[in-house]
């Protein structure tokens, strides 16, 4: 291979490629545009990557210019006739583009990530305190423009509120629990840990329209998506930042989402999206004559944990094993679907232990995970939990999730580390904004009024998972370095699963679950962690 190019050559793809004489390398220093058209090249050309830019995408004379607009030209004039006049989707999957999004309430960042299309990473409650204001003199707090003057004025004054609580309440928490670690130096990972124990206790009073920023990687074909997404939601918030994103999009990539400035091709799309995503329905309206109660727990599908959260399991299927039982066997020899059920069916239950036992093998850690076998079986949990939880639950990429609007009337959660005057003030916060809330859902409806609930309120949501994500869900959230309430939810679906589906097997399988309770062994765990690895002194979460 290291005598396919001449040395002038090499030269040109050394600047552009990781290397030039291995069967594996990377695209460097290109414009992602040209990547992507590089790649939608290759899949219909018998040539080498590497030979493909050089006859078709080095057009750039100038060397110094090459990194910045090599194959532009070729790569755009690509996109315009096969992405827009043609509509192949598949070569808009081959450019990447990182997007920040700043300053966006929490409300959106959850819009944002609705599509679940790509990679994201917003700021963590738990690690960034909330309790400085803006150069502007506010707290970080997003004004939903819907509001009337009037009305945005009174929304400022029930946020400061609830902002000066959680100042007050997280400064004094922070103080007593250090303090109760005793005279003396406090490790480092003590410190870091009971802090965040702290903004664990009082996020819940941060409200939807806290500020936040959001980092987003994903395909041009995602991020097209996502535009269209963000044009068609009702609130304001939402459009500006879709227009504000196709901006930038069109100075990044602008041949790759050509189609969004097609106006005949834009709208209607944007129209259908409004209108199939964001409908609100009237349970008064739809059954006018019936009256509808909530089954609660007599059923025994449903779990409320000693925090409050509520976890249903919905639809299991009650021969999940059997199926991953076969794919075990199915992955594992060269048997047909047809001989394996024959298989199976003879088959001891001390053989099937012996078969779950090799497949799963010795987990050193909850990073070692089983095979796609574990994927032959699914379940949906319907989960009442607050909006903090939500937030952190919502982000596993490989579950599928839908939420209800949020709101106040599934109660909420407060930290049982409160001692009493910090929970006076606590609860007194959260009664200060839900007279607001009632003005908001009359005057604006509820997703407006929404800006103003409180994290610490429930909200309704389910999620659909395989078994293999759900070994991975439950074992990292269950952990005693999480968040109690997102705890108590994977501790209850894992129980479900257990008890409910009787997936024993695979409830098995999760050897790194933790059912211990108490928000204390948050600490003990991480100094137990610190301990073995013998940096107590030194390790610092962040």
């Amino acid at each position: 291979m290291s005598g396919e190019f001449t040395i002038e050559e090499a030269d040109v793809l050394a600047r552009c490629f990781t290397n030039v004489d291995q069967p594996v390398f990377a695209l460097t220093n290109l414009p992602e545009v040209t990547k992507a058209a590089l790649f939608a090249r290759y899949s219909r050309s018998p040539k080498s990557l590497r030979r493909l830019f050089l006859d078709e995408f080095n057009d750039s004379a100038n060397k110094a210019a090459l990194t910045t607009s090599a194959g532009v030209d070729r790569a755009e004039s690509l996109f315009n006739r096969v992405l827009a006049d043609y509509g192949d989707d598949s070569v808009a999957q081959l450019a990447g583009v990182h997007i920040a999004f700043e300053n966006v309430s929490n409300l959106a960042t959850k819009i944002i990530e609705r599509p679940r299309l790509m990679s994201y990473l917003e700021q963590s409650t738990r690690y960034i305190p909330f309790d400085k204001k803006k150069a502007s003199g506010q707290f970080r707090y997003h004004v939903p423009a819907e509001l009337s003057n009037a009305d945005q004025e009174i929304f400022r004054d029930a946020m400061d509120r609830l902002f000066l609580a959680y100042q007050e309440i997280t400064t004094a928490i922070i103080a007593r629990l250090l303090s109760d670690l005793g005279p003396g130096d406090i490790p480092p990972i003590l410190r870091a840990t009971t802090r965040a124990m702290g903004l664990d206790a009082t996020r819940g009073l941060l409200p939807a329209a806290t500020e936040s920023n959001v980092g987003v990687y994903g395909s041009a074909q995602a991020m097209e998506q996502l535009v269209l997404h963000l044009y068609a939601h009702p609130l304001e918030e939402a459009k500006v930042l879709g227009e504000t994103l196709h901006k930038q999009l069109k100075i990044m990539i602008p041949s790759l989402v050509i189609r969004l400035d097609r106006t005949e091709r834009r709208e209607p799309w944007v129209s259908y999206l409004g209108a199939t995503r964001h409908l609100t329905l009237d349970l008064a309206e739809l059954l006018p004559n019936t009256s509808v109660t909530a089954p609660g727990g007599q059923d025994g599908s449903v779990l409320e944990g000693e925090l409050g959260s509520r976890v249903r399991l919905v639809e299991f299927d009650p021969h999940g094993e059997d199926k991953v039982s076969k794919a075990i066997v199915f992955e594992s020899s060269n048997f047909s679907s047809y001989e394996i059920d024959y298989i199976y069916e003879s088959m001891s239950g001390e053989q099937l232990d012996d078969l779950w036992t090799n497949y799963v093998g010795e987990r050193l850690n909850r990073r070692h995970r089983p095979g796609r076998a574990f994927e032959k079986t699914s379940y949906k949990f319907e989960i009442e939990a607050d909006y903090g939880a939500f937030r952190d639950l919502q982000r596993h990429r490989l579950l599928s999730c839908s939420w209800q609007l949020l709101g106040t009337d599934l109660g909420y959660f407060v930290s049982p580390i409160l001692n009493d005057n910090e929970k006076k003030i606590y609860l007194d916060a959260i009664e200060s904004v839900m007279s607001l809330y009632d003005i908001l859902v009359e005057r604006y409806g509820k997703r407006v009024a929404a800006y103003c609930v409180p994290m610490c309120f429930r909200i309704r949501f389910e999620i659909e998972l395989n078994a293999r994500e759900a070994m991975h869900l439950i074992e990292l959230r269950s952990q005693p370095q999480g968040h109690p309430s997102y705890r108590e939810v994977a501790q209850l679906i894992y129980l479900l699963i257990k008890d409910q589906a009787k997936h024993n097997r695979i409830a098995h399988s999760m050897t790194y679950v933790d059912l211990s309770q108490g928000v204390g062994s948050r600490q003990d765990s991480l100094q137990r962690e610190a301990q073995k690895r013998g940096d107590s002194d030194n390790l610092v979460t962040n």
